[in-house]
């Protein structure tokens, strides 16, 4: 028997597709990352009825980025893929967050009570009420 017929027996023929391990969770795991991402909802909702200030964006966020994390992780079956997938997911989360510190900086180093701002423009009173006609 040749080499080719002993895989193809084994059933790694030359057009089957290597997916890789396949990673079965239980139910009961899935049922505590809901039950997380509930718990995380709520604590949104009740930091959604205070005033933080100018925090109340960088929480939003960061309980917004660990629900996301739970998400991909164990929904999307991140945890037990390869590392070239984590780089990637990875990866967004930075590109997400030189936006909003590119962003934030900008609204940071701008002057609401510059002169263009605050200075109105000078009225003609001809617009305001006409001169009264010489005829009436």
């Amino acid at each position: 028997m040749s080499a080719h017929t002993h895989d193809v027996h084994a059933g790694h023929a030359h057009g089957d597709l290597q997916m890789g391990h396949h990673h079965v969770s239980s139910s009961r795991m899935f049922a505590n990352v809901l039950v997380a991402l509930l718990i995380l909802t709520a604590i949104t909702v009740a930091t959604s009825r205070f005033d933080f200030g100018s925090a109340n964006m960088l929480i939003a966020m960061v309980i917004a980025s660990v629900k996301a994390s739970l998400v991909m992780a164990f929904f999307m079956h991140l945890k037990w893929d390869t590392a070239i997938n984590k780089i990637v997911f990875l990866s967004s989360f930075l590109f997400l967050s030189l936006l909003f510190l590119f962003t934030l900086t900008d609204l940071a180093t701008r002057r609401i009570d510059n002169s263009l701002h605050t200075t109105k423009a000078p009225v003609d009173k001809g617009w305001v009420q006409p001169a009264p006609h010489a005829g009436h």
